[in-house]
């Protein structure tokens, strides 16, 4: 198994509203070879599903030579559910959403053959139990899109596994969800748990994104930050930094959250008082530029989002 391309969100679906924009997804189905070389595979039927319980069918197909597919009615923001399957391979399932940028730049599915599921399991002194269900973590920070390695994790069943670089591997978990509980010491993370979907024979690959407070535990702060600063650089793809954009903050309805400012002379702009532990979507804007929105989940940590015009 191999990590894919990062992005996440976290929490299950109730429902998908018909406002939800959707968007066809480049996918590559690929199998990590010894030299950490991705090598295509072909004939693996990838469906996504959304919805209460990932119940409805979003999309399908079946990779190619290349590995390439492409996946229609893709709800943008919106968690879903990836099934890779193919004769010989481990099942997989992938839990996580998509954005605009992943639709660009397209997605990597990873999926492993049962004879290295098994070499893999063997390097660590354990049996893949094919009656049982394992998960695949991809843990990074938000920030600098590094590995956090070193967390210490409780679970509601199966052994954690740290395997370097933010990857643990949960072997042989139970049951059709798995309650995921973590820390580190001398940090404060802005989730401290998760709750995965489990499938039996299958391996779910599950991502997440944690805003660090570095040292906070401990500290009365922690428990009590209300707002935190957003902050960032807009420039053009070739560096150069645009003044006097706009930027804007709003939530989902797409009412201010707090007022818009505007970039300075080096392209930087901040807002103060950005509501902590909300989705934010912050919008910049000045003709004749195109900017792509972005919303993000706001922590209890300052964040720091830049853009480029295009």
């Amino acid at each position: 198994m191999r990590k894919g391309v990062l992005l996440t969100t976290l929490g299950l679906i109730l429902v998908l509203p018909l406002s939800v924009m959707a968007a066809s997804l480049p996918v590559k189905v690929c199998e990590n070879s010894s030299g950490n070389v991705p090598v295509p595979v072909a004939g693996v039927k990838v469906e996504a599903f959304g919805g209460f319980g990932y119940k409805a069918l979003l999309a399908s197909g079946v990779s190619g030579t290349d590995g390439g597919v492409t996946l229609g009615n893709i709800p943008i923001g919106k968690e879903i559910l990836v099934k890779l399957s193919k004769s010989g391979y481990v099942t997989q399932y992938d839990a996580r959403s998509y954005s605009d940028l992943d639709v660009d730049n397209g997605v990597v599915y990873w999926v492993g053959s049962v004879l290295s599921l098994n070499n893999m399991f063997a390097s660590i002194g354990n049996a893949f139990d094919s009656g049982k269900s394992q998960v695949y973590l991809e843990v990074n920070d938000e920030m600098t899109g590094s590995g956090v390695e070193g967390i210490q994790f409780s679970v509601t069943s199966g052994t954690v596994y740290e395997l370097g670089q933010g990857d643990y591997l949960i072997a042989n978990a139970q049951g059709t969800s798995l309650k995921v509980n973590f820390g580190k010491p001398g940090y404060a993370f802005d989730i401290e748990s998760l709750t995965v979907p489990l499938f039996t024979g299958g391996m779910t690959q599950y991502y997440v994104k944690l805003q660090s407070g570095g040292a906070m535990i401990g500290s009365p702060m922690a428990a009590t930050v209300t707002s935190v600063q957003v902050f960032g650089f807009i420039k053009t793809v070739t560096g150069a930094p645009i003044s006097g954009a706009s930027v804007a903050f709003t939530n989902y309805k797409g009412q201010a959250v707090r007022p818009t400012v505007s970039t300075k002379s080096d392209g930087y702009y901040k807002q103060t008082e950005v509501p902590a532990r909300k989705i934010v979507k912050i919008t910049p804007s000045l003709s004749p530029f195109k900017f792509k929105a972005k919303s993000l989940f706001i922590g209890t940590v300052n964040k720091q989002q830049d853009f480029v015009a295009y």
